[in-house]
């Protein structure tokens, strides 16, 4: 009977063991339902679990036909660099780091990021599931990238699929600094690493794409390159390289057409003045559903093609945006002429006709201009001055409305001119640049307001005694900017008076206290006499604006720049393009701060 007993307690306790461990490995899952394989290549995805202890050893997968395979997790991360505002933005450092290592470091101090496995799928596993404890996921194979180019039987169509992967930026928009930037970034972040290979050579397949080649030389990885975690670094961006070379084979081979408008939006570029700046949507989100919709194995063609056609649809036709509010008046009327940058992004080649309208000013027509496509191209349009009254005292905008074909948008230009009113007009703050992903998706103030310790505010006050004759002198702009660094050389205030596109002065002021004229319609305006405070963490200019930087009305038309210590480049009243000729203007009616007149 006590062998009986003790039998029985010997089957109870290993029935517990192996529900204990049947628990702990349900505890680990891969983190989307949906696991994509390609043929030939290794398996990397994301994983899940509730408790992280259980990934100090390595994780252990089965395929349906019990093979067994180990796999070491790695926290995948991503630490932000700090950069000055750019066109597009920097990647960061991108990390792979093993449990031991990554245990030691809080949650909250690690990079962001989340769990990794690369699970070494075998050649003839194709077909088969994947099991994880005991739970099975269904695995969606997917063929080779090659596989396109195998499926063009006839020699015309390896001819035109050859000039389909040959497609990626032309040499003059690699060549520009911003597109540069973009595609180091990318090299640097091993999610997009494909958008690098699309943009420089087409993303074509070939046998050095394999998971065996050395197709990613070109990818840096910054530290991570020389941890145990390079190597699924190195995985993951293969995999993402891959499945878009399967989508986009895929898409030819149903319509090559459609597959050429999807490339051409993934490496969209327009040109600003002498620069090429990218215009490919940063939307990482949205691009990782399309890939996953497009990847499905619950879709045929028809339905496929659907999504890709939906997704370019989606996509905006044209772009527009105030440069100017105030810089030109119209003689005649007085009227405000704004300047608004328009470029319009056809689905077919082309031109495009747009329609500007100034939707509640009775006097002005519509204004139709024809643009090139992906060109910006400035276009005006007269508005009606709101004037301030006591009644009336707030500044008031005119919205104007932009359209071509479908595509519409409003913006709202400063229509009421600015009374300087006692005891000053305050000016600022300056804002960055605009970014790529702030206009594409249209938000002005994304990103517009740079840090606290890099700010640029001020004041326009009367610093004398107010004479009714000339309401012009007198008067001084004070500007206080915050820099960690308040005697870079880098350092500059630029200063813009009189009208846009024909300024009457253009001034550029250091901390040092040099002041230069740079350019100007009207040399006998001279150098202001500037004085420059350097505090702890901020340098201040006092500037005394000459009489002439009024007109005849005892108008003030000013725009400002400044470049920082880190060469970020800050606008106001509006922002800047990067490389932008000028600035916009604000009016300031000089004439009634005293009341006077």
């Amino acid at each position: 009977m006590f062998s009986s007993f003790r039998y029985l307690i010997v089957s109870l306790t290993l029935s517990l063991a192996v529900f204990a461990q049947s628990t702990n490995a349900q505890t680990i899952r891969p983190a989307t339902d949906r696991l994509d394989a390609i043929v030939s290549y290794p398996l990397t995805i994301a994983i899940v679990s509730e408790n992280e202890r259980d990934l100090r050893k390595d994780i252990i997968t089965k395929l349906d036909d019990g093979r067994v395979i180990s796999s070491q997790p790695f926290w995948i991360g991503r630490t932000p660099q700090p950069s000055p505002s750019a066109w597009t933005p920097p990647a960061g450092i991108w990390t792979a780091t093993d449990y031991e290592t990554i245990s030691q470091i809080p949650i909250n101090q690690r990079p962001r990021g989340t769990w990794f496995i690369r699970i070494a799928l075998p050649i003839d596993a194709v077909g088969q599931g994947l099991w994880f404890g005991s739970q099975r996921y269904e695995l969606n194979w997917l063929p080779d990238p090659e596989r396109a180019k195998l499926e063009a039987i006839t020699p015309t169509q390896q001819s035109e699929l050859n000039s389909f992967w040959s497609l990626h930026l032309p040499e003059d928009a690699l060549a520009d600094p911003a597109v540069q930037y973009a595609i180091d970034q990318y090299h640097h972040n091993p999610f997009s690493n494909w958008r690098a290979h699309l943009l420089t050579d087409g993303l074509a397949p070939s046998a050095r794409t394999s998971s065996q080649g050395d197709h990613l030389e070109t990818l840096e990885l910054e530290l991570a390159m020389n941890t145990p975690g390079a190597d699924i670094l190195r995985e993951i961006s293969h995999q993402s390289i891959a499945r878009w070379q399967i989508i986009l084979g895929r898409i030819w081979l149903i319509d090559p057409s459609v597959a050429i408008r999807l490339k051409s939006q993934l490496i969209a570029t327009a040109q600003f003045n002498t620069r090429i700046l990218p215009l490919w949507t940063l939307d990482n989100t949205d691009l990782a559903q399309l890939a996953h919709d497009l990847l499905s194995p619950f879709v045929d063609d028809r339905i496929r093609m659907l999504r890709a056609q939906a997704w370019l649809e989606n996509q905006p036709r044209a772009l527009a945006w105030i440069t100017d509010d105030q810089g030109q008046i119209e003689a005649d009327t007085n009227r405000f002429i704004p300047t608004i940058t328009a470029i319009a992004r056809p689905q077919t080649p082309g031109s495009s006709l747009m329609r500007v309208d100034a939707t509640e000013s009775s006097t002005s027509s519509p204004q139709l201009s024809t643009l090139s496509a992906h060109i910006a191209t400035p276009i005006t349009i007269p508005i009606d001055p709101i004037l301030l009254s006591p009644t009336n005292p707030n500044i008031e905008t005119q919205p104007i409305r932009i359209r071509t074909g479908n595509w519409s948008t409003t913006l709202n230009a400063i229509a009421s001119p600015t009374p300087a009113r006692a005891p000053y007009v305050r000016i600022g703050p300056m804002l960055n640049d605009w970014t790529m992903n702030a206009l594409l998706a249209n938000r002005p103030l994304e990103g517009a307001s740079p840090s606290l310790n890099r700010s640029s505010v001020g004041i326009l006050r009367r610093v004398g005694a107010p004479t009714r004759s000339n309401p012009t002198t007198n008067w001084q702009l004070y500007m206080e900017l915050t820099t960690p660094d308040p005697a870079s050389l880098n350092e500059s205030l630029t200063l813009w008076v009189g009208p846009y596109t024909n300024p009457f002065a253009v001034w550029t002021i250091t901390p040092s206290g040099q002041v230069t004229f740079d350019a100007g319609s009207m040399l006998s305006i001279g150098i202001p006499h500037v004085q420059i405070r350097i505090l702890d963490d901020r340098w201040i200019a006092m500037i005394d604006l000459p009489e002439n930087a009024f007109d005849h009305d005892d108008i003030l038309q000013l725009g400002l720049e400044r470049t920082d210590a880190s060469k970020t480049h800050t606008a106001w009243p509006r922002r800047m393009i990067p490389d932008q000729p000028e600035p916009g203007r604000l009016t300031i009616h000089a004439d009634n701060f005293d009341q006077l007149k």
